[in-house]
C-alpha cells in the first residue's frame, strides 16, 4: 500500500507567508562595509551631527564623503601593512566624527553674516584694487622694465606666508593651520597618539592642497562657476517674418484697406486681458510677498547677539556631546567641550556698504559721470536704509542660501567634483586657449544679459565698445591663476579665523604704564582693517627699482 506523502509545515509556510525581516536582503553600501563593518545589514548607521535638526541625506551624503576619502587615501597603501585590520578606518572615522561635530557646534554658534556681508565683499573689493594696480605697472619701472610678472607685483602687494612668490600654495602653511584645528577640536587622547593625527591631516592636505585649490583658482573654472551660477542664457527672440503680401502687376499697392474680422478682434481684446490680469496678479503678489518680508524683518532684532546665544541649547561654559563609536574600539568614546564663542558682528557696521563697494570697484563706475552718479545714489540709499537692511540681509541669507536642501547640495557637487566615478578623478586637460576664450566671453554676455537694459548705457558704456571694456575689466581681476591662489589663502584664513577665533594673532592691548581707559578709547577709536572703506586713495608704496626680485 502507497503512503500518500503530506506536505510539511516549513513548506507550507513558506509557500503562503513572505520571509521574516531579519532574512531579507539588505543592500550593504559603502560606509556600512568600510567604516562600520561591525554592525548587521539592518542595523542603522549612527547619525554623524548630533542636532536633530539636521536631515538624514545630510548625513548620508557626509558619510558617503568620509568613505570615499578614506577608500582613496588611506585604504590603498594600508591593506599592503595588513589585509586583516578593520579596526583601523573605524578609529579613522570615529576621530572625524569628533572633529565634525566640534565644527558643527561652531557652525551653529556663530553668524556667517559679517563673513558673507562684510568681509568677503572687502576681500573681493582688496583684490580687483591691488590687480588693476599690478596691472599698471607691468610697463613702469616698478616692473625693472617689463622683467618682472604680473604675478610677482601682485605678489608684491599682497604678500601673504602661505604663497609663494611665483603664486604657489604653500602646503607647509595650510598644514600648520589644520594642525591647529585639529589641536582645537580632539580631545587630549586623541591629540596625543601622532600616527593617527597625521594621517587625518595628510589627507586633509591632499584634499586642498592637490584636488580643491589647484582646480578652484584656475580662470576658466571661475568662469565656467559664474556661468552655472547665473544660469542658462535667455536665447534671443526669434521673430518670424510675416510672408510678404503679393504685390499686383503693376507694382502699385493695393488700394483697399484690410479691415481685421471680428474673430481677429475679440482675440486681441482677450490676450489684453490676459496680459494686464497676469501682471496685476504679478504686481499684487509682490506686494503682499515684500509686505510679509518686511514684517518679518521688522521683527528681528536689529544687533544679532552673541553666537553663543543663537544655539538651541542652554548657555554653559561648555557643551557635553557623547560620540558614538565602534564597542570594539581600543579607546572610549570623547567628549567634545568647547567654550561659547565671542559676538563678532559690530553694531557700528553697516552689512551693504561693502556689497555696493565691490560692485563700483568690479563694474569701474567711478570713471563714467553716468555710473558715478549712480554709485552716489547707491551709497546715499544704502546709509538710509541701513538699519532695515541691516536686519533684511541676515533674514534673507538664512531664508533662501543657508538652507538643508543648499547645503546637501554643496555636499553633493563637492563630492561629485572629487570623486565623479567613485575614486579621485584624473586631472582634466585644461581647456584649449579657444574654448577658454569662447567661455569668457560667454560669461561676458550672460552679465549682459542680467543687467537691465534701461541701465546698460548707465553701468556698462554708451556704446558696445564701451560695453564690450567694462566687462573685459570685471573678469581680468580673475584671470590669474597666481592672483587667485592669493584669494583663496585669504579666504581659507577668513574661514578659519571665523570658526576658530583662537587662531588669530591676539591684538596689542595698551601700555601698562598708560591708563586702561585710555587704552580701551584708542582702541575703539582705532578703525579695523576690514572696515576702511577699499575705495579711499592711500598714500602708495614706493618701492625702489631693483629691490623687488626679479
Amino acid at each position: 500500500m502507497a503512503l500518500r506523502s503530506t506536505p510539511s509545515v516549513a513548506s507550507s509556510t513558506h509557500s503562503t507567508h513572505p520571509p521574516p525581516h531579519s532574512a531579507q536582503h539588505h543592500p550593504v553600501t559603502l560606509t556600512k562595509r568600510l567604516l562600520f563593518h561591525h554592525l548587521s545589514p539592518a542595523d542603522p548607521i549612527p547619525p554623524l551631527l548630533a542636532s536633530p535638526d539636521v536631515t538624514p541625506a545630510l548625513n548620508a551624503e557626509l558619510y558617503d564623503f568620509i568613505a570615499l576619502s578614506l577608500r582613496a587615501f588611506v585604504n590603498p597603501w594600508w591593506t599592503k601593512i595588513t589585509r586583516y585590520d578593520k579596526e583601523f578606518l573605524s578609529e579613522i572615522t570615529r576621530i572625524l566624527t569628533t572633529i565634525i561635530r566640534v565644527l558643527e557646534l561652531r557652525i551653529s554658534s556663530t553668524d556667517f553674516t559679517p563673513l558673507v556681508c562684510r568681509d568677503l565683499p572687502t576681500l573681493l573689493t582688496e583684490h580687483c584694487i591691488d590687480y588693476r594696480a599690478a596691472q599698471q605697472s607691468i610697463d613702469s619701472s616698478y616692473a625693472l622694465g617689463g622683467s618682472c610678472s604680473l604675478a610677482t607685483l601682485f605678489h608684491a602687494r599682497q604678500q601673504h606666508i602661505g604663497v609663494t612668490p611665483e603664486g604657489k600654495l604653500d602646503e607647509t602653511y595650510v598644514r600648520t593651520a589644520i594642525d591647529g584645528v585639529l589641536k582645537l577640536c580632539l580631545p587630549q587622547e586623541d591629540w596625543e597618539p601622532e600616527p593617527e593625527r597625521y594621517i587625518i591631516r595628510e589627507v586633509l592636505v591632499r584634499v586642498i592642497c592637490r584636488d580643491v585649490a589647484p582646480m578652484i583658482t584656475e580662470p576658466w573654472f571661475i568662469h565656467k562657476l559664474a556661468l552655472d551660477l547665473l544660469g542658462p542664457t535667455e536665447e534671443q527672440d526669434k521673430h518670424v517674418k510675416p510672408p510678404d503680401s503679393p504685390e499686383l502687376p503693376s507694382g502699385k499697392q493695393s488700394p483697399f484697406i484690410t479691415i481685421p474680422s471680428f474673430q481677429t478682434l475679440v482675440v486681441f481684446f482677450l490676450s489684453a486681458v490676459q496680459t494686464i490680469s497676469s501682471t496685476a496678479l504679478t504686481f499684487i503678489h509682490l506686494y503682499k510677498q515684500t509686505l510679509h518680508t518686511i514684517k518679518t524683518v521688522n521683527h528681528v532684532p536689529s544687533k544679532r547677539g552673541s553666537p553663543a546665544t543663537n544655539v538651541s541649547e542652554p548657555p554653559s561654559s561648555h557643551v557635553n556631546t557623547p560620540i558614538p563609536s565602534n564597542p570594539n574600539s581600543r579607546k572610549p568614546s570623547p567628549t567634545i567641550q568647547t567654550v561659547p564663542l565671542q559676538p563678532t558682528l559690530d553694531s557700528n557696521v553697516r552689512l551693504a556698504e561693502p556689497p555696493v563697494a565691490l560692485i563700483v570697484e568690479l563694474f569701474d563706475m567711478n570713471k563714467r559721470f553716468a555710473s558715478n552718479t549712480v554709485a552716489i545714489i547707491l551709497r546715499m540709499f544704502v546709509s538710509g536704509f541701513s538699519p532695515f537692511l541691516d536686519r533684511l540681509l541676515p533674514h534673507y541669507l538664512y531664508s533662501n542660501v543657508f538652507t538643508p536642501a543648499r547645503i546637501v547640495y554643496m555636499v553633493q557637487s563637492g563630492k561629485r567634483a572629487l570623486f565623479p566615478n567613485g575614486y579621485p578623478a584624473p586631472s582634466p586637460p585644461d581647456p584649449t586657449p579657444e574654448e577658454q576664450m569662447l567661455m569668457r566671453a560667454a560669461l561676458a554676455d550672460a552679465i549682459s544679459r542680467k543687467v537691465p537694459g534701461i541701465l546698460v548705457p548707465i553701468l556698462l558704456g554708451p556704446t558696445p565698445e564701451d560695453v564690450a571694456t567694462t566687462l573685459g575689466a570685471v573678469l581680468d581681476p580673475f584671470s590669474s591663476k597666481e592672483c587667485n591662489t592669493h584669494l583663496f589663502v585669504l579666504i581659507l584664513d577668513l574661514l578659519l579665523g571665523t570658526l576658530f577665533p583662537e587662531l588669530q594673532a591676539p591684538r596689542p592691548g595698551p601700555s601698562p604704564v598708560e591708563d586702561p581707559t585710555l587704552g580701551a578709547e584708542r582702541a575703539e577709536s582705532e578703525e579695523p582693517s576690514f572696515l576702511q572703506d577699499p575705495l579711499r586713495v592711500d598714500s602708495p608704496d614706493i618701492t625702489p627699482p631693483g629691490s623687488m626680485p626679479p
